[in-house]
């Protein structure tokens, strides 16, 4: 019976620090947001990173990748001068992350001298590493679907980046259950990693 009560307050204990972690992350990115028409200084950069594997030929709609292209273009035919880095991770001669990007921005009317490639990105937080070590004294605008941009903002504050972040679309029936729970996950990975580096 202790052994039973013991098992139940520590699961109970560590759901309790999933949930405070992912409302502290929430906090967050909620305190730097922007919408597409919001003034940027200059010499800063657009970041989007990756969306997925699997586009455009999939057999199902790869929402996050669509809302991340459209929000881009949006925010590029507002803010023209800014140079947008689309970050991903290449790791097969068929799949570039950021090559499908480009490809997608090019076809939305997007000038390629405005893109810049990193295909070195495996995950959240090498985006925001790359940022950080390319580009740090540029403020940043990240562009993501509401979950995970707000897991990026929390990294680049972090990290003393000057980011803010504008919500793409995502799934037009809401987010899924699974990647909110993914999420709830990452994050913890994302505190995990800045604790190691």
């Amino acid at each position: 019976m202790k052994l039973v009560r013991l098992a139940l307050t520590i699961t109970i204990l560590l759901l309790l620090v999933i949930i405070l972690n992912y409302f502290s992350f929430e906090l967050c990115g909620r305190s730097h947001l922007i919408d597409v028409n919001a003034k940027v200084k200059e010499g800063t950069y657009l970041l989007v990173p990756g969306a997925g594997k699997d586009y455009p030929n999939a057999r199902h709609p790869n929402y996050f990748f669509l809302g991340r292209m459209r929000k881009t273009a949006e925010f590029h035919r507002i803010h023209p001068k800014l140079k947008i880095i689309l970050s991903g991770i290449a790791d097969s001669p068929h799949y570039n992350e950021a090559i499908d990007m480009q490809k997608d921005l090019l076809l939305r009317g997007v000038d390629i001298s405005s893109m810049i490639l990193d295909n070195g990105s495996a995950d959240t937080y090498e985006t925001i590493q790359m940022y950080d070590e390319h580009f740090k004294h540029n403020p940043v605008v990240l562009i993501s679907q509401k979950e995970h941009l707000f897991r990026a903002l929390w990294l680049a504050e972090k990290k003393g980046l000057k980011a803010e972040g504008i919500i793409a679309e995502g799934n037009p029936n809401g987010t899924p259950k699974w990647f909110i729970v993914r999420e709830m996950f990452a994050r913890i990975k994302a505190r995990y990693e800045l604790l190691i580096q």
